[in-house]
Parts: structure tokens; C-alpha cells; sequence
């Protein structure tokens, strides 16, 4: 694995996937959310190295899904 890959890795994961979906969970029946569980299997295939870090922020999403918090599309 090279510089670049770990690089392109978090920003994959942290600008894209993450910074999509902090603030604007969406609601467990939908598509969007469906499209997160599909991405989020995308990322962890494409950046093994970061699997856990990616279940860990699905979980998350999951549990302020849950909480209420984060705008709900």
C-alpha cells in the first residue's frame, strides 16, 4: 500500500462518505439509506485496510439515526 492509496483512502471515506452523511442521516426504509449500506460495502472492498474504521461509522450513523438526532431526509 503507498502514501497515496492511505491518502486517498481517508479522503474517500472521511470527506466524501462521512461528510455526507453527519448531518443528514437518512431514515432506515429509504433508498439513501440503502445506497449508504451499498457504498459503505464499495469502501470497505476498495480500502480493506480502513474496514473498521467504516463499520464503525455506519454504526454511528445507525445510533444518531436512532437517537434522532442529524436532519433526516
Amino acid at each position: 500500500m503507498t502514501n497515496e492509496e492511505v491518502r486517498q483512502g481517508f479522503t474517500e471515506v472521511y470527506n466524501e462518505f462521512w461528510n455526507r452523511y453527519k448531518s443528514h442521516i437518512p431514515a432506515k426504509d429509504s433508498e439513501e439509506w440503502e445506497r449508504v449500506l451499498t457504498w459503505s460495502l464499495v469502501l470497505r472492498k476498495k480500502y480493506p485496510f480502513m474496514k473498521e474504521t467504516i463499520l464503525d461509522l455506519v454504526e454511528e450513523l445507525d445510533q444518531r439515526m436512532r437517537r434522532g438526532e442529524g436532519k433526516r431526509e
